[in-house]
């Protein structure tokens, strides 16, 4: 009995499709398209910004590294600085020689980093459907305000995003063919990933682990020598910026000194019963710098933040239930919106812009839910829905906040893109079907 997954590839299959050349011009265009739009938004809307939040340390630390001053901290030379994975500076520091102008020229550089994910989306859309789901997916991404808006910020998102969709394209070149130069890619993927936000690296357990594992046709041997050879990649990526944290600091760090301070923002009185229930607070972290012993890097700062929120976890442990049930509200765009689109305003982020990308995404998310069920693919469906547990886990984890779905929007515009191109050729089968009847 055929499945109905199985049934929906059939009609998929049936149905015409774009043709080659047709689609890589519309392809194409939809691109330059987006870019124009992204560079638009930025020279409109950012030339005159002042960075706010997280972008100020990453454009300082861009330039510190254009200076020759490589991951110092920038306001206290001589000083090591980890605050944040480093592939955003690392990505941003070619263009920060410029003197003039920089963050109007580190904004424009990230309109074009954000063009290249929308033409990842579309690929990945193509790998796993037919040229109409991949054309509409890319107009989709090249339009969806959750993502350009992060194209004009100083700040690791776009890098997400694009981590995200490598790894993706990585992992489903794998599964239709597996061999080792395949899976050397995956780590590839997953230590870039890694390196433009530490939590990606989650996926190489959720995704790599039961996908270089579950292949019943290769002996054991083969399978798990394709596993270590993506995460001994993964971790030859990663291990340069962790041995050098080692090095560096006075703590064990990783990849980042700036998790306790996350989780002290996070979990503290404001956060779990006033105003901010489920979100952030900085002053939570700043009422406790006083404790901290003068002169202390920023690992040791971290392991302070990082100590005093754990005891608040554990003093407060019946407020949890409902912080998470906050913190998956605020993420999922459902609870208290409004407050979250003047919260964005402390990252950058416009309201106009917060409003239309919440807009969207109330119409994308339900047609992602109807296109994740139809599914017209044999490929499997499985490791675009971790992108979307891996976002739920960090929205639970630390705090509600829309740009942590940044996994789960590449999923959103893919699956959405399979809703609307089903419900229109539907639609345009049942127009022919009636202009048929009234023929005969």
């Amino acid at each position: 009995m055929p499945t109905p997954q199985s049934s929906s590839v059939e009609q998929e299959a049936d149905r015409p499709d774009l043709d080659r050349r047709t689609f890589r011009i519309a392809f194409a265009v939809t691109v330059a398209l987006a870019g124009v739009l992204r560079i638009a938004y930025v020279v409109l809307a950012k030339r005159d910004e002042d960075v706010v939040g997280d972008q100020l340390h990453y454009f300082a630390q861009a330039a510190t590294i254009a200076d020759g001053r490589w991951f110092e901290h920038p306001w206290v030379p001589g000083t090591p600085s980890a605050l944040h994975a480093p592939f955003t500076a690392l990505a941003l520091s070619p263009v920060s020689w410029v003197d003039q102008n920089l963050i109007f020229t580190q904004r424009l550089t990230m309109a074009v980093y954000g063009t290249v994910v929308v033409a990842g989306i579309g690929l990945l859309a193509r790998v796993l459907f037919s040229r109409w789901v991949a054309l509409v997916a890319t107009i989709i991404a090249a339009v969806y305000a959750n993502l350009w808006m992060n194209d004009g910020l100083i700040m690791s998102e776009t890098f997400a995003a694009a981590g995200v969709v490598a790894v993706l394209l990585a992992v489903y070149a794998y599964d239709s063919r597996p061999n080792r130069t395949r899976a050397l890619l995956i780590g590839l993927a997953i230590g870039l990933a890694g390196l433009a936000r530490a939590e990606l690296l989650l996926l190489g357990v959720i995704v790599v682990i039961p996908l270089t594992l579950r292949s019943e046709d290769r002996t054991w041997r083969v399978r798990v020598g394709d596993l270590a050879v993506a995460g001994g990649v993964a971790l030859m990526v990663i291990s340069p910026w962790i041995i050098r944290n080692q090095v560096r600091f006075d703590e064990p760090t990783l990849m980042s000194t700036q998790d306790g301070l996350t989780l002290l923002g996070s979990n503290c009185p404001e956060t779990y019963g006033g105003s901010a229930l489920g979100f952030w607070f900085i002053d939570c972290a700043l009422s406790v710098d006083g404790q901290i012993p003068e002169g202390a890097d920023e690992s040791v700062r971290s392991t302070f933040y990082r100590s005093e929120a754990i005891d608040f976890i554990g003093d407060n442990v019946d407020r949890i239930p409902v912080v998470v049930a906050a913190r998956v509200g605020r993420g999922l765009s459902v609870w208290r919106p409004e407050q979250m689109i003047f919260y964005n305003t402390g990252e950058g982020r416009e309201t106009w812009a917060s409003r239309i990308g919440l807009w969207q995404y109330w119409v994308l998310a339900p047609l992602a839910g109807y296109g994740l069920w139809l599914w017209p693919s044999r490929r499997p469906r499985w490791p675009l829905v971790t992108t979307g547990a891996l976002s739920l886990v960090m929205i639970v984890a630390f705090y509600g906040i829309p740009r942590f779905r940044i996994p789960a929007e590449i999923g959103i515009v893919i699956c959405a893109s399979v809703a609307l191109v089903t419900l229109g050729q539907r639609l345009a089968e049942r127009r022919r079907g009636a202009s048929d009847g009234a023929v005969l």
